[in-house]
């Protein structure tokens, strides 16, 4: 069977509130998913239930994730307790199942060079099966992230790198822990134009690549170019799912609100 990550009908609650209400999606190897809906529909919180990092309480109520990599299958929301959930997310979090999150400094280590963080994943992915000389190098990554000259960055702490170059980082740190998947939670947020347009080509490469993309974005102008299809949420729930080629044919009401809230940021173009 193909590698594919599945959310199904998964429900979210905090206290007695539905966050989000029996959401299903599946993402294949090589194949870019666009979760898209306005602030607040859900997007967030679905992504980082793929990864076991739901805060709220109860949190994950039903429903769940499956991955399958080669022979590997995990199904973490089945395991019995929080601890033996924990274990079931450990074994897929980064090693299979990676994450680029929205605001990409805050999530690095401000007392640790880029060298070093990226170094410490390579001990992870060196306990899971044998890395070649130069994979060893966190010089290899860096490049592969996007980094034309990564001996200018192994050096820096994160406070001395721009939006753009954090971003990539974070990238590094994926491609080096060996994830199959990524969650994209709106990776070009607070970017200039310019780098944003780099980011999203990196993407596009990693995609190619045969790493499945779960990207979680508000704006559509960017999901034609990238997306395979378009999962829309409103409300915690899935009301369309289409070719990310025809996002004109929705049948619902608030796909259509979404393309008009965009043309108007866009000047009239999508």
């Amino acid at each position: 069977m193909a590698d594919e990550l599945v959310v199904s009908d998964l429900t979210i609650m905090a206290r007695q509130r539905e966050l989000v209400s029996g959401v299903s999606l599946r993402l294949g190897a090589g194949e870019l998913v666009a979760l898209v809906g306005e602030s607040g529909s859900g997007k967030t919180m679905t992504a980082r239930s793929c990864l076991g990092l739901v805060q709220p309480k109860p949190g994950v109520v039903s429903g769940g994730i499956t991955v399958r990599v080669g022979d590997e299958v995990h199904t973490p929301y089945e395991a019995s307790g929080k601890a033996a959930r924990e274990r079931a997310f450990t074994a897929i979090r980064g090693r299979l199942v990676g994450y680029l999150p929205q605001h990409a400094l805050a999530a690095l280590d401000p007392l640790w060079r880029v060298g070093k963080q990226v170094a410490e994943v390579l001990l992870l992915r060196a306990r899971d099966g044998t890395l070649s000389a130069e994979d060893r190098s966190p010089l290899t990554w860096l490049r592969r992230a996007g980094f034309e000259r990564p001996e200018l960055v192994v050096n820096l702490f994160p406070h001395e790198l721009s939006g753009g170059m954090a971003q990539r980082v974070c990238i590094a740190l994926a491609l080096a822990r060996g994830s199959r998947f990524l969650i994209a939670d709106e990776p070009t947020t607070g970017l200039d134009p310019t780098v944003q347009k780099g980011i999203l080509d990196h993407v596009r490469q990693l995609r190619d690549s045969g790493i499945g993309i779960l990207l979680i974005t508000h704006d559509l102008r960017i999901v034609p170019t990238l997306a395979a299809r378009v999962v829309v949420l409103h409300d915690g729930q899935v009301v369309d799912e289409l070719d990310a080629q025809r996002l004109e044919s929705g049948n619902s009401p608030h796909t259509r609100r979404l393309l008009v809230a965009t043309a108007r940021v866009a000047g009239g173009l999508l």
